[in-house]
């Protein structure tokens, strides 16, 4: 697929992708105690991702991923079974979930819980399947 340079558009990318990546992570911290953190910001990740893709095409999307997107699927998949295998080793059930609890200077107490990890394994997921629907759907048959 031919992909024409917009300015207009690469302009907003360059703007708007920072804060789509910073807004993301803030949906992935903030709502790990709370059902879709790790999956909304995925989504909001995602779209940083198809703006990169529409503005400067296939070159675009792999400068914002460089990596191979099914590399990212099977990572996340794993970080997601991790967060939930902590539950087992703990002595509960599959995605029982713990607290870690510190006190850092500056901060304060921190808690943190392995609904993170499980939520950042998603957060991933979701990121590593919207850019390989885009690499398939905008013709990249790798």
């Amino acid at each position: 697929m031919i992909v024409r340079f917009s300015p207009l558009l690469a302009t907003g990318a360059r703007t708007m992708v920072p804060t789509l990546a910073m807004f993301s992570l803030y949906l992935l911290v903030v709502g790990h105690d709370v059902p879709g953190g790790g999956f909304a910001g995925g989504l909001v990740a995602s779209i940083g991702l198809l703006l990169m893709y529409l503005a400067y095409g296939e070159r675009g999307l792999r400068r914002a991923l460089p990596i191979d997107s099914l590399m990212v699927i099977g990572s996340g998949l794993l970080l997601a079974v991790a967060g939930g295998l902590v539950g087992i080793i703990d002595g509960g059930a599959f995605l029982t979930y713990t607290f870690a609890t510190s006190d850092l200077p500056l901060v304060g107490e921190v808690k943190v819980s392995t609904l993170l990890l499980f939520d950042l394994g998603v957060y991933v997921l979701v990121i590593g399947v919207a850019a390989t629907a885009l690499q398939r759907l905008g013709g990249d048959p790798q």
